[in-house]
């Protein structure tokens, strides 16, 4: 996790993703590790699922979508907003080079 912060866009999303769901007798990790990691690391998102059975395989696609989805519509009000804020100050420069002193 140190290296994929260090290396990676501060927005990146990171999934933590405990597959094979389907073996349930054969289990390792448990529910709540998942979840305890989770919160330590700030991870965005923890789910278990199964590539073999499918369990929760699109659940995960959708959700990855959405995120990147919520992520672009945020980048695209900031981004408005900046140009505003551009187009203003060039507005106000503008008149007040229009009603400014004028030397004869």
């Amino acid at each position: 996790m140190k290296d994929l912060r260090q290396n990676s866009s501060p927005d990146t999303k990171v999934f933590l993703i405990g597959n094979k769901a389907d073996l349930e007798e054969s289990r390792v990790i448990q529910k709540e590790q998942g979840e305890k990691l989770k919160e330590e690391y700030g991870i965005e998102y923890f789910i278990e699922a199964s590539a073999k059975t499918g369990f929760n395989v699109q659940e995960i696609f959708v959700k990855a979508a959405k995120l990147l989805f919520e992520d672009y519509i945020s980048y695209n009000n900031i981004k408005r907003k900046e140009e505003k804020i551009i187009i203003t100050k060039n507005q106000k420069s503008k008149e007040n080079n229009a009603h400014g002193s004028r030397c004869y």
